[in-house]
């Protein structure tokens, strides 16, 4: 979304923009290792939604995206922490 004038942009890229707003290295989440990390925080919002899974567009019926699917359920096979806030517990709920 274009929140400068609220059209859609299908184009951009995930990762660019988490660069883009962080000003800093992004790393890939498919290469995450619980093992390298204490806890894993998912602020919620619509990006939960629309990019981390298609509930926005499917509700019940949604799909978490694979990387994301596979990151939680490595924190969760290794104890880790897992906090989520807003709208991501529905991540959890579905891959968990």
């Amino acid at each position: 979304m274009n929140h400068l004038n609220g059209t859609n942009n299908d184009n951009r890229n995930i990762k660019q923009e988490s660069a883009r707003i962080s000003r800093g290295n992004v790393l890939d989440i498919a290469t995450l290792d619980a093992r390298n990390y204490d806890a894993l925080v998912i602020p919620g919002g619509f990006g939960v939604a629309k990019n981390l899974s298609d509930f926005a567009s499917k509700q019940e019926q949604m799909e978490v995206d694979k990387d994301v699917a596979k990151v939680l359920k490595d924190f969760y096979d290794h104890k880790k922490v897992i906090g989520l806030t807003c709208i991501a517990p529905i991540l959890a709920a579905k891959v968990l």
